[in-house]
């Protein structure tokens, strides 16, 4: 009666200040968070756990693709309640708990944070591409240019001409150059300005720096 209706926690923990109202509570929280015995083992995997409600968990969201926490803004549903709030954390409040150390940027997760730090700070290239001895920071990187430099695949396609591109990058160049005539590239010499970098290298070496590259097969003008 003592420990059901007036919630007197009399069996306290000998290795913390936790109290229970009664003994198994005790006895699980010493086996489970101080001994780390793991004694409720999965039947379908080799995992096992401290408690019962945790193997319960394991097995309703890894082997039985149990979904029961299903969010409120969108049809997204989880296998568990910490998997559905950093959903909502990340995806509707865009909560960027996640700061980087060396500098201002900041992130909905811990995995973008780590990719960030290897790719743009430690300059980790892990993604070694099996065609030639490029590597890159990123997965999507490595994956844009097998499919650029060595599958000539040109998915990036102009809305406005038939032209398509390997990357969004060129594809972006090519509608600001050819169809919105953006002029960015300016000239430091003069006050000519050009559609590409190109163009403008070619204006500089030609019109002020006099380069005569391409000679004559014929006789020995350039």
């Amino acid at each position: 009666i003592e420990g059901v209706h007036e919630k007197i926690k009399k069996f306290t923990c000998n290795f913390c200040s936790r109290s229970f109202t009664q003994a198994g509570s005790l006895k699980i929280h010493i086996e489970g968070v101080h001994e780390k015995i793991k004694k409720f083992k999965c039947s379908h995997c080799s995992n096992s756990f401290r408690s019962s409600q945790s193997l319960k968990i394991h097995i309703e969201g890894v082997h039985e693709k149990i979904k029961k926490f299903k969010c409120d803004s969108c049809s997204s549903s989880f296998t568990t309640s910490q998997g559905l709030k950093i959903h909502i954390e990340c995806i509707h409040e865009k909560i960027k708990k996640f700061k980087c150390s060396y500098c201002s940027s900041s992130f909905t997760q811990a995995g973008s944070l780590k990719i960030h730090i290897e790719g743009v700070h430690e300059r980790i290239k892990k993604f070694e591409c099996s065609y030639c001895s490029s590597s890159f920071t990123q997965a999507g990187s490595l994956k844009g240019h097998i499919e650029g430099v060595h599958k000539k695949i040109k998915k990036y396609k102009c809305s406005s001409c038939p032209s398509s591109f390997t990357t969004s990058r060129n594809l972006k160049i090519h509608i600001e150059s050819v169809h919105e005539k953006i002029k960015k590239f300016k000239c430091n010499f003069c006050a000519s300005s050009f559609t590409s970098s190109g163009n403008l290298k070619t204006h500089i070496e030609g019109v002020h720096k006099k380069i005569k590259k391409f000679g004559c097969c014929f006789c020995s003008s350039s």
